[in-house]
């Protein structure tokens, strides 16, 4: 009784299972990747979704009362305290932008990761249907 090469026969060689396998594992991983990098992105209010924007006080309203005239006096302590103050609004803004970088650098990441998963599949599926047609142009 003869049988079959396995190729033939209908039966999968440890190489078709190793692709299966490795395809499965590349879909998962991109699947993962996409949703990951959505995630990170939507974690904030569709107002901050836009890269470069800096949070900002708001500006009193048309109706707001006037604030009150002060009268500044020009003394050491006073300029020390705005400078204080000025720097603090500055260590705030820079922080706020590194935490939006970060932000969407993160999100970056994993879409690149999607993209290489979905390329790598991409190739091992051309890979495998050229080792098909190779297989039927030896018939």
């Amino acid at each position: 009784m003869h049988r079959a090469p396995p190729e033939q026969a209908g039966g999968m060689t440890i190489v078709d299972w190793i692709a299966r396998t490795t395809m499965l594992v590349l879909a998962a991983l991109a699947t993962l990747a996409l949703i990951g990098s959505l995630a990170s992105v939507s974690n904030s209010p569709i107002g901050d979704a836009f890269p470069g924007q800096v949070a900002t006080q708001d500006a009193p309203g048309p109706d707001a009362p006037p604030a009150p005239p002060t009268v500044r006096q020009e003394t050491e302590s006073s300029d020390a305290a705005s400078a204080r103050s000025a720097t603090a609004t500055v260590e705030r803004i820079l922080a706020q932008r590194d935490a939006e970088v970060a932000r969407w650098l993160k999100a970056l990441t994993y879409a690149v990761i999607a993209l290489a998963a979905f390329a790598a599949a991409g190739v091992l599926a051309l890979v495998r249907i050229g080792g098909h047609l190779a297989r039927l142009a030896d018939r």
